[in-house]
């Protein structure tokens, strides 16, 4: 049921980068990329997806439905991105949807697709999910300006700009 959100997000333990951030209030990553995997998932015990909301790829491989689109779009995210957002099957979702955290890669590419603010997550509390630590996610927004954008990083003693020769 749209703007009721299920129990699971309410008491699940948020993660330091989630504490700070509520993906109730995005849903971006739900309208920006193909969710797909291993077919059995849908049918484990653990998810038990409805069949309406997967939808086969291949022989090994499923997505959530409304994800294997140009313009992909979870079928079972209710709500406007960006704004107020639930999933309608949090319990059940897949495994690439437990991937992704705010403030991870993903996170940032589908806020940007979306033209939302990039997350910023302290060093020190780095994001699940990041193999290493990234320097802030840049995006163009309205009123952005070249002086927005960090100076270049000095060369070191020993190295030649090649653009020069």
């Amino acid at each position: 049921m749209p703007g009721k959100h299920p129990d699971a997000i309410v008491d699940a333990e948020p993660t330091a980068a989630a504490s700070r951030f509520d993906c109730r209030d995005c849903g971006a990553c739900c309208a920006s990329f193909r969710v797909s995997f291993y077919w059995a998932e849908a049918e484990a015990d653990a998810y038990g997806l409805p069949e309406a909301l997967v939808e086969q790829l291949s022989p090994w491989y499923a997505c959530m439905a409304g994800t294997n689109a140009a313009a992909p779009r979870c079928q079972a995210l209710q709500g406007k991105v960006g704004q107020r957002v639930s999933c309608a099957v949090y319990r059940q979702r897949p495994s690439p949807c437990r991937e992704v955290e705010p403030g991870d890669a993903q996170c940032g590419k589908a806020r940007l697709a979306w033209r939302l603010p990039a997350l910023v997550v302290p060093p020190t509390e780095k994001a699940p999910g990041l193999a290493v630590t990234a320097p802030p996610m840049l995006c163009s927004l309205p009123g952005a300006t070249a002086t927005d954008r960090p100076a270049p990083l000095p060369k070191s003693s020993g190295e030649t700009d090649v653009r020069q020769s």
